[in-house]
């Protein structure tokens, strides 16, 4: 993927174009090309900051962290698995906001003692420049702080309130959390169209949206759990090479289940089914009906040119 790729300590950074076009873009009412400049480059600190406040924090826990830069702003991940607890992992939500306060508490100390000097003297250009640049540096460092800690998902805010909920409700707050998100979301979105606020309506409004589709995306999950008691079933028949349990069995998962994973497992069953009853025209189709992004496994691959045999 394009980008521009560095370390920051052990920490490595990607940025992508996308990151770039969409800073600029939110800096087009300055107007000014080099204030435009000026914008992307403040907003690009404070990103990176920001994120470097969740990966510093991660690094303490002994997680390995990369930031990326995006169209959306900037999201730290994390490689491998490591159980933290929930008071670990709102200290890493909360990192990242309070390093974004730090630095715009650095600019208006800065600026502050800037002050002390003459005010006889004329104001440059790069004087000017330099006051807007610190002025936009305290915007986005506390503004954006702040906006990032309300309790919506997928904000920083959201994950503290996501893992609050999960610690005073264990297996069973994840709807909640969605739907507390939803809810606020709404209130800010027409809240921003009534103040004519359209950029920030547009976010939220994306907000609502994403945690609609995690709703959505959880019920499909606890609707297809019971399924995999039968797919574990039906594996054990495609061990056994018992076509017609077999089929039985991954029929009407594949027909009920919701969600892709267990669709993809509960189609690919039936192909080999279907193989094992030398069906191939149906194992073909039902190969076909596997969810984008989910492949074949190689043994069904084989038993296909098996059955198939020599053109």
């Amino acid at each position: 993927m394009v980008g521009i790729t560095f370390r920051i300590g052990k920490i490595p950074v990607r940025i992508l174009p996308s990151f770039f076009i969409m800073a600029a873009l939110f800096g087009m009412w300055l107007s000014n090309p080099i204030k435009i400049v000026g914008w992307v480059v403040v907003v690009l600190a404070s990103v990176i900051v920001h994120e470097l406040g969740h990966a510093v924090m991660g690094q303490a826990f002994g997680l390995q962290p990369s930031i990326a830069l995006h169209g959306t702003g900037g999201t730290t991940s994390w490689a491998g698995s490591r159980r933290l607890s929930p008071g670990k992992r709102i200290a890493i939500s909360l990192a990242g906001p309070v390093a974004g306060f730090g630095l715009g508490a650095l600019v208006v100390a800065a600026t502050f003692l800037g002050r002390g000097g003459s005010h006889a003297e004329p104001v440059s250009a790069s004087s000017e420049l330099g006051s807007v640049l610190a002025g936009e540096l305290i915007y986005v460092n506390f503004a954006w702080g702040v906006l990032n800690l309300l309790p919506i998902l997928p904000l920083d805010g959201g994950n503290v309130m996501a893992q609050v909920l999960g610690a005073m409700r264990p297996g069973r707050s994840e709807r909640p959390a969605h739907l507390i998100s939803i809810a606020l979301a709404g209130v800010c979105a027409v809240a921003a169209l009534m103040t004519r606020a359209y950029w920030p309506a547009i976010l939220a409004a994306s907000f609502v949206s994403m945690n609609w589709q995690a709703l959505r995306a959880l019920s499909a999950a606890e609707h297809d759990a019971p399924l995999r008691a039968t797919l574990e079933q039906a594996y054990a028949a495609l061990e056994a090479k018992d076509a017609g349990r077999l089929l039985s069995l991954a029929r009407p998962v594949a027909l009920q289940g919701r969600t892709d994973s267990v669709r993809a497992e509960a189609l690919q069953l039936l192909a080999f089914g279907f193989l094992l009853d030398d069906r191939l025209a149906d194992a073909d189709a039902a190969i076909a009906a596997m969810p984008k992004g989910f492949l074949p496994h190689a043994s069904l691959v084989d038993l296909r040119k098996t059955v198939a045999g020599p053109r």
